[in-house]
């Protein structure tokens, strides 16, 4: 029995494409993560340092919500990508090599 699957290589200026998009988007995730981060323990600060204004307390407390929100969406997602890229034997890499050469010769 042969094999089940087929995996093509990307090549040439898609792969090229595909390789930067997929590096930048592996950049930005892990900033992303980090901006939610920053975002709840600003909300933090201001909610401590505000405590006798009810107006930036709730303001203080608005940032740390969405903060909270914006970090559970993010994992939640890079979670299920990754339970999806495991479950379909997907490598999450792209191959940007050519294929083989292949040498034809000429009927006489």
């Amino acid at each position: 029995m042969g094999p089940l699957f087929a995996f093509a290589q990307v090549s040439g200026p898609l792969g090229t494409t595909l390789t930067t998009i997929s590096g930048v988007i592996n950049f930005l995730i892990p900033m992303l993560i980090a901006l939610a981060v920053l975002m709840f323990f600003w909300g933090l600060v201001k909610y401590i340092a505000n405590a006798s204004d009810e107006a930036a307390k709730e303001s203080g407390k608005t940032l740390m919500i969405w903060g909270m929100v914006a970090l559970f969406v993010m994992v939640a997602f890079w979670g299920i990508i990754g339970y999806v890229q495991n479950s379909l034997g997907l490598s999450g890499t792209i191959s940007s090599t050519p294929p083989p050469a292949v040498n034809v010769v000429p009927s006489v």
